[in-house]
């Protein structure tokens, strides 16, 4: 018993020990290549190493050379079995005025060996509360949103793209 326990608390600090002397800023600057392939590119971001995490401040998200987005804090938990992206602070550019409100409070996004083929999300912000996941097998991703009033009454357009549930919320569900 007592070397079974020795077995687990040695791979528990080669692990931890692995995500502490990891390489965190050339996994995000990977990443970013990646995501570049894809159009997607972060830009002026401060980037801060901490020990488990990798935080970047005050970044601008651009899609296909349109800036997107502003990004408060993005914090990313490589914890191999169980990883979070949480965002904070995002505003939206104004062309997405007429689909939806611009500023979004938070977002998080896990990730879990325990689950793996669901990535779970929830976001919150003057548009309300959602949540999801993305199925990474089948490519399809559901959404449950709660709207504000203010979703609901200056965002009508896109409220009628929304399925309305017998609870007051309302989902979309789309296959990529």
């Amino acid at each position: 018993m007592v070397k079974i326990f020795k077995l687990f608390a040695y791979l528990f600090f080669f692990v931890m020990a692995l995500i502490y002397f990891a390489p965190k800023q050339n996994l995000y600057f990977y990443a970013e290549q990646e995501l570049q392939k894809l159009k997607v590119v972060f830009s002026k971001e401060e980037i801060v190493e901490n020990a488990f995490s990798l935080q970047l401040n005050h970044m601008k998200l651009l899609y296909d050379s349109i800036e997107s987005a502003d990004v408060g804090s993005l914090n990313v938990e490589l914890l191999l079995l169980y990883n979070v992206v949480s965002a904070k602070d995002i505003e939206l550019s104004s062309m997405a005025a007429s689909f939806v409100p611009l500023r979004i409070k938070s977002v998080e996004v896990k990730y879990s060996i325990l689950n793996p083929i669901n990535v779970i999300f929830q976001a919150e912000g003057e548009f309300g509360e959602a949540y999801g996941k993305l199925n990474i097998v089948d490519r399809n991703v559901s959404v449950v949103l709660k709207p504000s009033l203010l979703m609901l009454n200056a965002h009508k357009g896109t409220m009628k793209e929304l399925h309305k549930n017998k609870n007051g919320e309302y989902s979309y569900d789309k296959t990529f």
